[in-house]
């Protein structure tokens, strides 16, 4: 299971795109799991299958008050270019891998500075989870992006005030907003309990 779960959330990571997966009922190729978004209950039953508290890592890609946003296939909102952070791995090395595979943009980690940490309890559905967020700023918002591609569906610059909402309001990009807008945030680690 653990394999299947990986090579739905993380297609680029697993070479073979018709690997089979036995989610949903029964045995699914790849290919057609990965046009399923997934419900809350799928999403906290992986979730739970993690050991200890689950730590992921974005990369906020910022210009002219805007910020890069990325739609995944199988998700319902819109996030910074993220993903879990995996063994042998900082935060910083996954938000730059993560970037790289889902818009195809290399960033260097020597550009990159802590956007912040957010530290979001669980609700009895999902896990405990930390969240770095790093940034990047770029001297333009002509880049080029290697998206549609087998994750990502689309990627749009969003307005620093839009973060919130296109991330389906989720409690991390509602801190990671008001960061970026600068509002009455008195430290870079915020926790959503």
């Amino acid at each position: 299971m653990d394999r299947c779960w990986r090579t739905l959330y993380f297609p680029a990571l697993v070479m073979a795109t018709d690997a089979t997966c036995y989610v949903f009922g029964g045995p699914t190729m790849y290919s057609e799991a990965m046009a399923k978004i997934f419900t809350a209950e799928e999403n906290a039953a992986w979730a739970r299958q993690l050991p200890g508290k689950m730590t992921s890592s974005c990369l906020a890609i910022l210009h002219d008050e805007k910020v890069v946003m990325v739609k995944a296939r199988y998700k319902d909102h819109w996030t910074f270019p993220s993903g879990i952070v995996d063994d042998k791995e900082s935060p910083k090395q996954t938000a730059l891998r993560e970037t790289f595979e889902e818009t195809g943009l290399r960033i260097s980690a020597h550009d990159c500075d802590l956007l912040g940490v957010v530290y979001t309890a669980s609700n009895g559905s999902d896990r405990d989870r930390f969240n770095f967020a790093f940034w990047v700023s770029v001297p333009s918002d002509n880049l080029k992006f290697a998206v549609p591609n087998d994750e990502i569906s689309e990627v749009n610059w969003v307005p620093f005030e839009k973060v919130a909402t296109m991330s389906g309001g989720k409690g991390s990009y509602q801190k990671f907003q008001s960061i970026l807008l600068g509002e009455n945030v008195r430290s870079s680690y915020v926790e959503i309990l």
